[in-house]
Formats: structure tokens, C-alpha cells, sequence
């Protein structure tokens, strides 16, 4: 049997995902050693950006406690007057000024987060409370403009991840935004940018893949100590190397999500290493203090990474397809390392030119998202490849992280034990103590109204789009079994084609098993978020 059948009966906790919080009793006394689900937290990065999100903001970094389903710590934007001319908020930085995090992490060194602003260009060191620590901006290194100008402009750092050696990975991605103001301008427009010329309004070139990269930062100074660039012409990963998001390890290497790729490239990031353990091509020679280093330079040749494998979600297709583009962010293993990514598909590909209001505009009707997922065994086997295929409520994905199944999740499914153990044989499962004993994935997206396409008013949303598209976005969980997955029976069957004027065809579209949404601190009415990255918690925010 592939390993890929075998990955989803895994009943083991993995270990540095697994949580308990202080003061939460997994059992009563003398009960040791009974069946219980044991879950992570995690923190998500809203980016708090109109329409998706409710409150139009400089954005934050919320936690949500998955035993509960209610959210934890909220950790807020830190470039704020308060901090200005500090290590929190040094000269290349604004205070007060916009955060829009992206990147998460946590569990460093002292078991501090550590969090990405795309809106500062920077990366602040916070402790677990969420008091700020200092920060370390890329804006001298990409060369980005200083000042309210400079604000969320590109290269723009995204996802981040610790290294195995405890360095900082940082993901920076240079392609065109339309939200970035030093997008290249079209050259066939007398205004307006070369993104705008394009729907969704994001696009690549040559010259910008190749400025993105992989920053390398020591976690004790927060230096930037290394980096991995582009390969040369001919080597693996370099027709799809660009705009980075999503980062992950295990032992065969270093993946990297490409979000205008349509492709995870894998690095030997421990190619070229020197005896600091700084990573390929580090720049420091053989010195090993970090004060006498000279400063870190982009594109030395010895630089360059070393792709060893690709894992490509366009199999068949060349590298400048239109498909690829704004394709893939999020990437996740499960506990067998199947590897997971977010994938966006449109019914069409809309070319340069073709937007929206003009002759030729270019409107998909379906806006397809899912998470693709691959076996550990072998990358290329479309055999060995499925999805759980979102209905068209659910858009613009952004994270995804898998997880023990949640005690919300739980809640539900034992609730509906009899079709889950014994209708469609969940898992191999019978006894209702076992039901919550698997892996789930935890997805975030910006317009977030799962089944809407099975609503008796149906799709109502206004956008053009998709009519079941609606800004508001937030988390939920889905089972990932075979039956609940691209169509299977446990939803009724189907295709789920993603057409929102085909109910009929959207049978088998995956559906929440929980939800969790974010209210502020009063326990006030649900709040739309606009999230970015998605990680389960290694060690939680202090409450």
C-alpha cells in the first residue's frame, strides 16, 4: 500500500505541534490515559483590509484557542508613536504607521513570536505576552522606499520559518501589485500601473522573479546573515523561481511556495554551508563574530541555491502559463509529510489587457479554490495527488495549516457520529471515542461563507466574479478523508465544479466541520478578517 493511503490513520500527537494550556485539565484524575483530542492554538496575520475585513486598520496578529474555539491573545500593530526611536521601532521604520503582518512564527530562542510586517518591510521580535522586543527593516537591503511611500511596496517580505540550524527563513517576493506603488508603470498607459492591466490585478516578469529571494536572519542579533537566490539558466527551479510565500522543512530539504509558479520548489538549504552554520554562501568569510562581519550583500554567485526537487501543481503546462499565475501561498506537511498547498484556479485565464469593463475584459465565472494535496512518496504521480475541493463561498486562500482535529471539530462530529463511524466507515473507525483522533486543515481566506452554494436563497453575493463571493474573511476546518474530499460521498457525491449556477454539480464540495470566529475583546458580534498567514502555535501567547 502507498504511503499516501496509510498517511491519514495516524493517531499519534505530533510532536512541537501539540499544546496544553496552563490551567486546562485534558481529563479528571484518575482518568489518565483515556481517549482525548489534543490540539494546538494558532495565530493568524489579519492584514485588516477593506472590504475583507470589518475594521480597516494597520492590522494584527490574532490567536485562537482551538480547545475552545474562542479567540486568545490579540497582538497589535507595535509601530505605534509609543515606540518610535526605539530597537522596536528604529529609523527605517514609521511610528505611528501601518504593520499588515504576514509572516508568523513563534517558539524561537526564548520562545518568543516573531512576526513579518509587509506594510513596515521589517521583522519585530515580540515576547509572549505581545509586548514588542525590537525590530530589524529590509528596506536599505531591497532598496524600498522610505517614508509613508514606502509602505506595503515590493519586494515585500511574506511568509517566514525557522530553519533547523535556528536561523529565520524570510520569504521576499518582487512582482507586480497593484497595491504596491513602485509596481512597474504599464508602458502602454499614460497612468496606472503594469498589475492593473491584469484580473485579478497582480502579475510577474522575468526581471522581478528573479529579485526574489530567501533572507537568512540570525535570531540572536537579528542580523541578516545569508540568503538563497534565483539559479543560474538551466538549473532546476530557475523558469519558476519567484515571489516566495509559504516555507517548510524536513529532511530531504527547504520548500518554498511560488506564488506566481503554480509550483513548490525544494532547496538543499544546506548546500554550501559554512562553519558558523549561516547557511549557503554566507558572506562573512571565515570570521565568526558577528560584530567585525561585513555588512551582508545581495547576489553573490555563491549565493545561489540549489534546487533539488519541484513539485509542480500545473503538470504538463510551460512555465509562462497564464494559469500559474497568482496561483499558490500556503504550504503545509501533515504528520506523514504528504505536503499540502492552497491553489487558485479560474475557469479562465485572463490575458494582459483583458480586464474587467473593457472589450475584451475578462470575467472568470468560477473562481476554483482548494488545497491540493501530494504524497510523501512520490511528487509527480498524479495518481498519488487529490484535493479538498472548496465551494464558492470560500476564496481568496490565503493560509493553511493541518492540525489535531479541534475541539469545536470534535463537537461535531460526535454529534453526527452515526454518519461519520458508520454510514461512510470514517477513517476505519466505529467507536465514537475514536472519531476525533485524526487530522484536519485548518484553511483561512478572505471571503469566507462556506456552503453558500447550498443556501435555499443561493448565491446572493454581489461581486462579479463569482456571484457566491463575499468579502469577509475568516477560519475554518475541514476533514480530509477520502469521502469528504474532490467529490466523495460523504457530502452527497458530485464533482463540485465550483459554478455558482450549478448546485447540482457543486454536491461533494468540502464543508466545515468548525468555525472560528474573531469578536473583540467584549465578546461582541463576529468580526471579518483579512488573513494572511496561518500557524499552529508552538508555544502560546501568555494570557
Amino acid at each position: 500500500m502507498k504511503r499516501f493511503n496509510q498517511k491519514l490513520i495516524r493517531t499519534g500527537v505530533a510532536a512541537g505541534l501539540t499544546l496544553l494550556t496552563m490551567g486546562l485539565a485534558a481529563h479528571d484524575i484518575g482518568e489518565a490515559g483515556t481517549h482525548v483530542c489534543i490540539e494546538g492554538n494558532y495565530m493568524m496575520a489579519n492584514a485588516m483590509n477593506a472590504p475583507f475585513s470589518d475594521v480597516n486598520g494597520p492590522g494584527q496578529v490574532i490567536e485562537m484557542n482551538i480547545f475552545t474555539g474562542t479567540p486568545g491573545l490579540t497582538v497589535n500593530n507595535p509601530f505605534s508613536a509609543l515606540n518610535d526611536e526605539t530597537d522596536i521601532c528604529p529609523d527605517d521604520f514609521d511610528c505611528p504607521g501601518p504593520w499588515k503582518p504576514t509572516g508568523v512564527l513563534s517558539g524561537g530562542l526564548n520562545g518568543h513570536a516573531f512576526i513579518t510586517s509587509a506594510g513596515q518591510q521589517g521583522l519585530t521580535e515580540l515576547h509572549r505576552d505581545g509586548t514588542p522586543i525590537r525590530s530589524v527593516s529590509y528596506k536599505a537591503l531591497l532598496g524600498n522606499p522610505d517614508g509613508p511611500e514606502g509602505y506595503g511596496s515590493v519586494p515585500r517580505p511574506l511568509g517566514s520559518q525557522m530553519m533547523p540550524n535556528g536561523n529565520i527563513i524570510q520569504a521576499v517576493c518582487d512582482a507586480n501589485f497593484f497595491n504596491a506603488a513602485n509596481s512597474d508603470t504599464a508602458v502602454d498607459a499614460s497612468t496606472g500601473l503594469e498589475a492593473d492591466m491584469y484580473f485579478p490585478p497582480v502579475s510577474s516578469t522575468y526581471e522581478r522573479a528573479g529579485n526574489s529571494r530567501l533572507l537568512v536572519i540570525d535570531q540572536e542579533t537579528l542580523e541578516i546573515v545569508d540568503e538563497y537566490s534565483r539559479p543560474g539558466r538551466g538549473k532546476p527551479g530557475h523558469d519558476l523561481w519567484g515571489c516566495f510565500a509559504g516555507i517548510m522543512f524536513d529532511d530531504r530539504g527547504m520548500y518554498v511556495s511560488t506564488f506566481h509558479g503554480g509550483a513548490v520548489l525544494v532547496i538543499d538549504w544546506k548546500a554550501g554551508i559554512d562553519k558558523q552554520s549561516r547557511g549557503v554562501g554566507s558572506n562573512g568569510g571565515k570570521r565568526s563574530r558577528y560584530e567585525d562581519r561585513e555588512d551582508f550583500k545581495l547576489n553573490k554567485g555563491k549565493n545561489r541555491a540549489k534546487v533539488i526537487d519541484v513539485i509542480d501543481f500545473r503538470l504538463g503546462r510551460e512555465a509562462d502559463d497564464p494559469s500559474r499565475r497568482d496561483s499558490l501561498r500556503a504550504i503545509s506537511f501533515d504528520e506523514s509529510g504528504n505536503i499540502y498547498a492552497t491553489d487558485r484556479q479560474r475557469s479562465r485565464d485572463c490575458l494582459r489587457g483583458e480586464i474587467p469593463g473593457t472589450p475584451n475584459g475578462c470575467n472568470p465565472s468560477v473562481f476554483r479554490q482548494r488545497v491540493n494535496i501530494v504524497s510523501f512518496d512520490d511528487y509527480s504521480d498524479p495518481d498519488l495527488r487529490r484535493s479538498v475541493a472548496l465551494d464558492p463561498g470560500v476564496n481568496v486562500i490565503a493560509g493553511i495549516r493541518t492540525n489535531r482535529m479541534s475541539g469545536p471539530g470534535c463537537d461535531y462530529v460526535k454529534a453526527n457520529a452515526d454518519l461519520f463511524a458508520t454510514e461512510y466507515n470514517f477513517y476505519g473507525y466505529e467507536a465514537e471515542e475514536d472519531l476525533c483522533d485524526v487530522e484536519t486543515v485548518l484553511v483561512a481566506a478572505s471571503a469566507m461563507n462556506p456552503d453558500e452554494i447550498h443556501n435555499p436563497a443561493g448565491c446572493s453575493g454581489g461581486h462579479p466574479a463569482n456571484a457566491c463571493f463575499k468579502p469577509g474573511g475568516g477560519v475554518v476546518e475541514y476533514l480530509i478523508h477520502p469521502n469528504w474530499t474532490d467529490g466523495g460521498p460523504g457530502w452527497g457525491g458530485g464533482g463540485c465544479s465550483g459554478d455558482p449556477n450549478d448546485r447540482e454539480g457543486n454536491q461533494g464540495c468540502a464543508r466545515p466541520i468548525a468555525n472560528f470566529p474573531y469578536r473583540n475583546p467584549d465578546d461582541g458580534p463576529e468580526i471579518g478578517v483579512d488573513p494572511r498567514m496561518l500557524m499552529v502555535i508552538h508555544e502560546a501567547f501568555v494570557q
